[in-house]
């Protein structure tokens, strides 16, 4: 025990902690299964490993869903996180992950609750940066997607997307279905033109007070 005790790395266990709680929880875990099996200790490595793969299969499955307005550093970022109001014509969203068969309906759910939840909804645009892949599940989604949305009467648009999920938009006939109209290469082209479509009959409020352009705090 005395020749061992050293070998306990507990710098390794804080660190673990501070950057994810679930990492810190996991060390310590192994750590007490692999002392539990001893001499296998190889059973407690494979808990650790188990536990780990079950992690990011969760996190995989629920990827981070922003709803973005403007900060007053003049960048668009999360509303929720920052306390900030959103714009009632427009959700902008950004999809942190890749789509794929694990997470492919988790984003049509977070849409069709913002839109339950919005009666003045015009407009989704949906920020493509933080999409970097995408396979048969999540563009059948999409696709889906585009149809609930219009049929509910509200347009849908994308902005930012990366190189290789156009790929597969455009081997899909994705793309075409979206209409390149509605497809902009940066988030501010987009919230340019679909500002003046989706505010032409609000109340008459200055542009200035829209969240999407200006630092509107709650």
């Amino acid at each position: 025990m005395m020749a061992v005790i050293g070998l306990i790395n507990v710098s390794g266990f804080i660190h673990a902690w501070k950057a994810q709680w679930y990492d810190g929880v996991i060390s310590i875990i192994s750590f007490i299964c692999t002392l539990a099996f001893a001499p296998h200790l190889d059973k407690g490595i494979m808990v650790g490993v188990g536990l780990s793969l079950i992690v990011f299969l969760y996190k995989s499955m629920r990827p981070t869903v922003a709803r973005l307005a403007m900060h007053e550093d003049l960048a668009l970022k999360n509303a929720e996180a920052y306390s900030l109001n959103e714009c009632g014509h427009v959700a902008a969203i950004r999809f942190d992950g890749p789509l794929f068969f694990a997470n492919a309906s988790y984003l049509e759910d977070k849409v069709t609750e913002i839109m339950q939840t919005r009666p003045e909804l015009k407009h989704i645009l949906i920020v493509g940066d933080g999409i970097n892949d995408m396979d048969a599940s999540g563009e059948e989604a999409l696709s889906l997607l585009v149809d609930r949305v219009r049929s509910a009467g509200c347009g849908i648009s994308f902005a930012e997307l990366k190189e290789n999920v156009i790929a597969v938009m455009k081997r899909t006939h994705l793309w075409e279905k979206i209409g390149e109209e509605n497809i902009y290469g940066h988030f501010e082209d987009a919230i340019e033109e679909i500002y003046y479509k989706t505010h032409t009959d609000s109340t008459g409020a200055s542009i200035y007070e829209c969240p999407l352009l200006s630092y509107v705090p709650k």
